[in-house]
Protein backbone atom coordinates (compact mmCIF):
# COMPACT_ATOMS: atom_id res chain seq x y z
CA UNK A 1 0.00 0.00 0.00
CA UNK A 2 1.28 3.62 -1.05
CA UNK A 3 1.73 6.58 1.66
CA UNK A 4 -1.60 8.09 0.52
CA UNK A 5 -2.65 4.48 1.10
CA UNK A 6 -1.63 4.33 4.11
CA UNK A 7 -2.99 7.74 5.20
CA UNK A 8 -6.45 7.16 4.01
CA UNK A 9 -6.50 4.04 6.12
CA UNK A 10 -5.79 5.75 9.38
CA UNK A 11 -6.42 9.64 8.21
CA UNK A 12 -9.24 11.48 9.29
CA UNK A 13 -11.87 11.05 6.22
CA UNK A 14 -15.13 9.10 6.87
CA UNK A 15 -15.70 10.34 3.10
CA UNK A 16 -15.76 7.85 -0.03
CA UNK A 17 -14.44 10.77 -2.15
CA UNK A 18 -12.79 14.45 -1.99
CA UNK A 19 -14.51 17.35 -3.26
CA UNK A 20 -12.06 19.72 -3.36
CA UNK A 21 -7.95 19.81 -3.80
CA UNK A 22 -5.79 22.61 -2.19
CA UNK A 23 -2.69 23.93 -3.68
CA UNK A 24 0.06 25.63 -2.49
CA UNK A 25 2.84 27.04 -5.08
CA UNK A 26 6.10 27.41 -4.09
CA UNK A 27 7.72 24.20 -2.81
CA UNK A 28 4.55 22.20 -3.34
CA UNK A 29 3.85 22.40 -7.03
CA UNK A 30 6.27 24.19 -8.57
CA UNK A 31 10.24 23.94 -7.57
CA UNK A 32 13.41 26.99 -7.97
CA UNK A 33 12.76 27.20 -11.39
CA UNK A 34 8.75 28.30 -11.09
CA UNK A 35 7.75 25.80 -13.84
CA UNK A 36 4.52 24.05 -14.03
CA UNK A 37 4.89 20.64 -15.35
CA UNK A 38 2.67 19.20 -18.38
CA UNK A 39 1.78 16.21 -16.12
CA UNK A 40 -0.05 18.15 -13.08
CA UNK A 41 -1.50 20.26 -15.98
CA UNK A 42 -2.97 16.67 -16.94
CA UNK A 43 -3.21 15.80 -13.61
CA UNK A 44 -5.55 19.02 -12.80
CA UNK A 45 -7.66 18.62 -15.61
CA UNK A 46 -8.39 15.15 -15.26
CA UNK A 47 -9.17 16.10 -11.32
CA UNK A 48 -11.83 18.82 -12.37
CA UNK A 49 -12.85 16.82 -15.58
CA UNK A 50 -13.79 14.23 -12.76
CA UNK A 51 -15.93 17.01 -11.02
CA UNK A 52 -13.36 17.62 -8.34
CA UNK A 53 -12.28 21.82 -7.49
CA UNK A 54 -9.09 22.44 -7.41
CA UNK A 55 -7.70 25.80 -5.84
CA UNK A 56 -4.67 27.70 -5.14
CA UNK A 57 -3.78 28.72 -1.82
CA UNK A 58 -0.77 30.75 -1.47
CA UNK A 59 1.19 33.34 0.00
CA UNK A 60 2.46 34.92 -3.49
CA UNK A 61 0.72 37.99 -4.44
CA UNK A 62 -2.56 38.42 -6.24
CA UNK A 63 -0.63 38.97 -9.54
CA UNK A 64 2.30 36.56 -9.30
CA UNK A 65 -0.29 33.97 -8.01
CA UNK A 66 -2.89 34.51 -10.62
CA UNK A 67 -0.39 33.66 -13.51
CA UNK A 68 -0.20 30.25 -12.11
CA UNK A 69 -3.67 29.97 -11.72
CA UNK A 70 -4.19 30.57 -14.87
CA UNK A 71 -1.48 28.57 -15.92
CA UNK A 72 -3.43 25.23 -14.46
CA UNK A 73 -6.62 26.81 -15.35
CA UNK A 74 -8.22 25.97 -11.62
CA UNK A 75 -11.75 26.15 -11.55
CA UNK A 76 -12.01 26.81 -7.75
CA UNK A 77 -11.40 30.63 -6.00
CA UNK A 78 -7.82 31.95 -5.82
CA UNK A 79 -6.35 32.52 -2.22
CA UNK A 80 -2.99 33.94 -2.00
CA UNK A 81 -1.45 37.27 0.09
CA UNK A 82 -1.57 34.24 3.15
CA UNK A 83 -5.00 34.50 2.75
CA UNK A 84 -5.50 37.99 3.04
CA UNK A 85 -7.58 37.68 -0.50
CA UNK A 86 -9.67 35.74 -2.38
CA UNK A 87 -10.18 36.32 -5.96
CA UNK A 88 -11.63 34.65 -9.46
CA UNK A 89 -9.09 32.97 -10.67
CA UNK A 90 -9.33 33.79 -13.97
CA UNK A 91 -10.10 37.20 -14.23
CA UNK A 92 -8.71 38.59 -11.24
CA UNK A 93 -11.59 40.01 -9.46
CA UNK A 94 -11.45 40.26 -5.79
CA UNK A 95 -14.34 38.54 -3.77
CA UNK A 96 -12.57 39.30 -0.64
CA UNK A 97 -10.02 41.17 0.90
CA UNK A 98 -8.60 41.34 4.53
CA UNK A 99 -6.77 44.66 5.14
CA UNK A 100 -5.26 45.36 7.86
CA UNK A 101 -6.63 48.17 10.07
CA UNK A 102 -4.43 51.43 9.39
CA UNK A 103 -3.81 51.59 13.40
CA UNK A 104 -3.04 47.95 13.40
CA UNK A 105 -0.56 48.67 10.35
CA UNK A 106 1.33 51.80 11.86
CA UNK A 107 1.79 49.55 15.18
CA UNK A 108 3.46 46.77 13.00
CA UNK A 109 5.42 49.38 11.30
CA UNK A 110 6.69 50.72 14.90
CA UNK A 111 7.81 47.23 16.15
CA UNK A 112 9.75 46.56 13.05
CA UNK A 113 11.66 49.97 11.98
CA UNK A 114 15.20 49.98 13.39
CA UNK A 115 15.20 46.14 12.61
CA UNK A 116 17.75 44.80 10.28
CA UNK A 117 16.47 43.30 6.98
CA UNK A 118 14.43 44.53 4.24
CA UNK A 119 10.96 46.30 5.21
CA UNK A 120 7.84 46.66 2.58
CA UNK A 121 4.42 47.13 2.51
CA UNK A 122 1.83 45.85 -0.05
CA UNK A 123 -1.57 48.19 -0.61
CA UNK A 124 -3.64 47.83 -3.68
CA UNK A 125 -1.49 45.23 -5.28
CA UNK A 126 1.32 47.76 -5.30
CA UNK A 127 4.92 47.10 -3.48
CA UNK A 128 5.94 50.15 -1.07
CA UNK A 129 9.30 50.19 0.23
CA UNK A 130 11.65 53.26 2.03
CA UNK A 131 15.09 52.76 0.59
CA UNK A 132 15.63 50.99 -2.98
CA UNK A 133 17.59 47.84 -3.02
CA UNK A 134 18.86 44.80 -5.22
CA UNK A 135 16.12 42.45 -3.15
CA UNK A 136 13.34 45.06 -3.29
CA UNK A 137 13.63 45.21 -7.43
CA UNK A 138 13.97 41.39 -7.79
CA UNK A 139 10.83 40.63 -5.42
CA UNK A 140 9.26 43.64 -7.55
CA UNK A 141 10.23 41.90 -10.93
CA UNK A 142 9.33 38.50 -9.71
CA UNK A 143 5.88 39.35 -8.46
CA UNK A 144 5.24 41.63 -10.98
CA UNK A 145 4.32 44.37 -9.69
CA UNK A 146 4.99 48.36 -9.33
CA UNK A 147 7.96 49.09 -7.29
CA UNK A 148 7.31 52.70 -5.37
CA UNK A 149 10.05 53.95 -3.06
CA UNK A 150 7.94 56.59 -0.37
CA UNK A 151 9.80 58.83 2.41
CA UNK A 152 7.52 56.88 4.97
CA UNK A 153 5.58 53.54 5.01
CA UNK A 154 3.31 54.97 8.00
CA UNK A 155 2.33 57.64 6.04
CA UNK A 156 1.20 55.13 2.88
CA UNK A 157 -0.07 53.12 5.49
CA UNK A 158 -3.47 54.88 6.34
CA UNK A 159 -4.35 53.68 3.06
CA UNK A 160 -5.50 49.87 4.97
CA UNK A 161 -2.45 47.67 3.41
CA UNK A 162 -2.90 44.16 2.78
CA UNK A 163 0.42 42.58 4.19
CA UNK A 164 4.00 43.89 6.06
CA UNK A 165 6.50 41.79 5.20
CA UNK A 166 10.34 41.90 6.71
CA UNK A 167 12.85 40.47 4.87
CA UNK A 168 15.90 39.36 6.94
CA UNK A 169 18.19 36.01 7.45
CA UNK A 170 16.53 33.38 9.17
CA UNK A 171 17.46 33.19 12.44
CA UNK A 172 16.84 36.91 13.24
CA UNK A 173 13.15 36.18 11.22
CA UNK A 174 12.68 33.52 13.47
CA UNK A 175 12.62 35.32 16.64
CA UNK A 176 11.13 38.36 14.97
CA UNK A 177 8.10 36.56 14.23
CA UNK A 178 8.41 34.84 17.21
CA UNK A 179 8.05 38.37 19.10
CA UNK A 180 5.41 39.73 16.71
CA UNK A 181 3.14 36.46 17.20
CA UNK A 182 3.23 37.09 21.01
CA UNK A 183 3.00 40.87 21.04
CA UNK A 184 -0.31 40.74 19.08
CA UNK A 185 -1.88 37.41 19.79
CA UNK A 186 -5.50 37.14 17.76
CA UNK A 187 -4.64 41.31 17.03
CA UNK A 188 -2.85 40.04 13.90
CA UNK A 189 -2.03 37.42 11.66
CA UNK A 190 1.73 36.59 11.86
CA UNK A 191 2.99 34.10 9.61
CA UNK A 192 6.63 32.94 8.42
CA UNK A 193 6.11 31.26 4.79
CA UNK A 194 9.72 31.22 4.16
CA UNK A 195 12.66 31.10 6.40
CA UNK A 196 13.48 34.95 5.51
CA UNK A 197 9.56 35.54 5.75
CA UNK A 198 8.14 37.46 8.32
CA UNK A 199 4.57 38.70 7.05
CA UNK A 200 2.04 40.62 9.58
CA UNK A 201 -1.33 40.92 8.32
CA UNK A 202 -5.11 41.18 9.35
CA UNK A 203 -6.25 38.75 11.98
CA UNK A 204 -9.20 37.87 8.92
CA UNK A 205 -6.27 36.75 6.65
CA UNK A 206 -4.74 33.56 6.77
CA UNK A 207 -5.17 30.72 4.34
CA UNK A 208 -7.28 28.37 6.92
CA UNK A 209 -9.66 31.59 7.18
CA UNK A 210 -10.49 31.90 3.59
CA UNK A 211 -10.61 28.39 2.88
CA UNK A 212 -13.67 28.33 5.46
CA UNK A 213 -15.54 31.04 3.27
CA UNK A 214 -14.54 29.21 0.16
CA UNK A 215 -15.68 25.63 1.43
CA UNK A 216 -19.12 27.68 2.67
CA UNK A 217 -19.74 28.95 -0.57
CA UNK A 218 -19.16 25.68 -2.16
CA UNK A 219 -21.26 23.26 -0.22
CA UNK A 220 -18.16 21.58 0.93
CA UNK A 221 -16.83 20.50 4.70
CA UNK A 222 -13.33 20.05 5.54
CA UNK A 223 -13.34 16.17 5.49
CA UNK A 224 -13.71 16.75 1.61
CA UNK A 225 -10.49 18.58 1.19
CA UNK A 226 -7.62 17.39 -0.13
CA UNK A 227 -4.84 19.54 0.80
CA UNK A 228 -1.53 19.63 -0.55
CA UNK A 229 1.95 22.32 1.20
CA UNK A 230 5.34 22.48 2.66
CA UNK A 231 5.69 25.65 4.91
CA UNK A 232 4.70 26.79 8.02
CA UNK A 233 1.55 28.62 6.79
CA UNK A 234 0.13 25.46 5.21
CA UNK A 235 0.74 23.89 8.33
CA UNK A 236 -3.13 25.07 9.46
CA UNK A 237 -4.41 23.82 6.27
CA UNK A 238 -3.01 20.54 6.48
CA UNK A 239 -3.89 19.12 9.66
CA UNK A 240 -7.46 20.83 8.93
CA UNK A 241 -8.10 18.59 5.70
CA UNK A 242 -9.70 15.51 5.60
CA UNK A 243 -5.92 14.52 3.79
CA UNK A 244 -2.89 16.96 4.57
CA UNK A 245 0.07 16.34 2.27
CA UNK A 246 3.30 17.12 2.39
CA UNK A 247 5.68 17.99 0.40
CA UNK A 248 9.26 17.73 -0.68
CA UNK A 249 11.51 19.54 1.66
CA UNK A 250 8.42 20.19 4.02
CA UNK A 251 9.21 22.25 6.75
CA UNK A 252 8.79 19.97 10.30
CA UNK A 253 5.89 22.08 11.35
CA UNK A 254 3.80 20.90 8.15
CA UNK A 255 5.23 17.55 8.46
CA UNK A 256 3.86 17.04 11.60
CA UNK A 257 0.49 18.16 11.10
CA UNK A 258 -0.35 15.87 7.48
CA UNK A 259 -1.29 12.79 7.32
CA UNK A 260 1.65 11.73 4.51
CA UNK A 261 4.58 13.11 2.86
CA UNK A 262 5.05 13.02 -0.70
CA UNK A 263 8.12 13.86 -3.48
CA UNK A 264 8.82 17.57 -4.02
CA UNK A 265 7.95 19.33 -7.62
CA UNK A 266 10.93 18.40 -9.21
CA UNK A 267 9.47 14.68 -9.16
CA UNK A 268 6.33 15.38 -9.70
CA UNK A 269 4.78 14.52 -6.85
CA UNK A 270 1.45 16.51 -6.30
CA UNK A 271 0.51 15.20 -9.61
CA UNK A 272 1.61 11.50 -9.31
CA UNK A 273 -0.56 11.85 -5.64
CA UNK A 274 -3.42 13.76 -7.45
CA UNK A 275 -3.52 10.51 -10.41
CA UNK A 276 -3.42 8.13 -7.39
CA UNK A 277 -6.32 9.51 -5.95
CA UNK A 278 -7.93 9.54 -9.56
CA UNK A 279 -6.94 5.84 -9.79
CA UNK A 280 -8.96 5.18 -6.58
CA UNK A 281 -11.72 6.78 -7.76
CA UNK A 282 -11.24 9.48 -4.61
CA UNK A 283 -12.52 12.79 -6.17
CA UNK A 284 -15.55 13.41 -7.64
CA UNK A 285 -18.38 16.95 -7.43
Amino acid sequence: MSDIGNALTGGRNGNTSFRVVVLDIDGTIVGSDLVLSERLRSAVASAQAAGATVLIATGRILGSALGFSRELKTNGPLVCFQGAITADPITGDVVRHARMDASLAAEALDLLNGASGQLSMVLDNEIYVEERSEWAVGYAQRMDQALNVVDSLKVVSVGEPTLILSVDEPGPTGIRADHLTAHFGDRARITHSLPHFCEVASPDAGKLNALEIVLDGLGATPEEVVAFGDGVGDAEMLGWAGLGIAVGDAHPIARERADTLIAGPDADGVAQAVEELLNRNLLSG
